[in-house]
């Protein structure tokens, strides 16, 4: 047996081993989900006076109007709490995991279903951070789930999220930044609702 015809079965041979191989796996392998983490925290104590002069405020109501979310303060470089209230005086705070606190904070609020907050998140320095990443959080326990990444660095911006009225897509606002981060424009783009985990999309021009 010539050496070529040696060297044909051996490569025949790993083939064969491989090819089993991708069988065997595939059929048991799972995609799993990331499970909620916890991006914001309850904290205990009573709630502030949301009317105080010079604090700026974000509020969405829920969709069953049985509940009201709230950003505060929602002010320049200044760290925002997530309140969910459930009448005057009542509610959860909710401050963002300490991990994120120092850099990252709250921008904007609203409602994906009766059951679940959307919110974006963005750099809280700088002023060309209107938005940021999206993210779903329950609002009983504060966890919360990536929906939306920005895909060039901070680029291009979430602002706000609105779902479509079968409630199979969320419809996402954006603001896209110029390569100097100078100008910005307004664009959309719409995902699918279903599942926690999204990869980043790109937004249309």
């Amino acid at each position: 047996m010539t050496r070529r015809r040696l060297l044909e079965i051996l490569v025949a041979g790993i083939v064969l081993v491989l090819l089993v191989t991708v069988f065997l796996v595939r059929p048991t392998a799972r995609r799993t989900e990331p499970p909620p983490a916890p991006l914001f925290h309850p904290v205990a104590g009573a709630l502030p006076d949301f009317t105080a002069e010079g604090l700026g405020r974000v509020t969405a109501a829920s969709p069953d109007r049985s509940r009201t979310a709230l950003l505060y303060p929602a002010d320049f470089e200044e760290p925002a709490d997530l309140y969910v209230l459930t009448g005057p005086g009542e509610g959860v705070r909710f401050a963002l995991a300490d991990t994120l606190r120092e850099t990252i904070t709250p921008k904007n609020v609203g409602w994906l279903d009766p059951q679940t907050l959307w919110v974006t998140t963005g750099w809280r320095y700088g002023t060309v951070s209107p938005g940021g990443d999206l993210h779903a959080v329950d609002p009983a326990t504060g966890e919360g789930w990536l929906v939306w990444a920005s895909p060039d660095s901070g680029r291009t911006q979430a602002v706000a999220a609105e779902p479509t009225t079968d409630g199979r897509s969320i419809v996402l606002r954006l603001k896209v930044f110029d390569a100097n981060m100078m100008t910005a424009r307004d664009s959309s783009v719409t995902i699918p609702a279903t599942g926690r985990a999204r990869l980043a999309v790109t937004p249309k021009r």
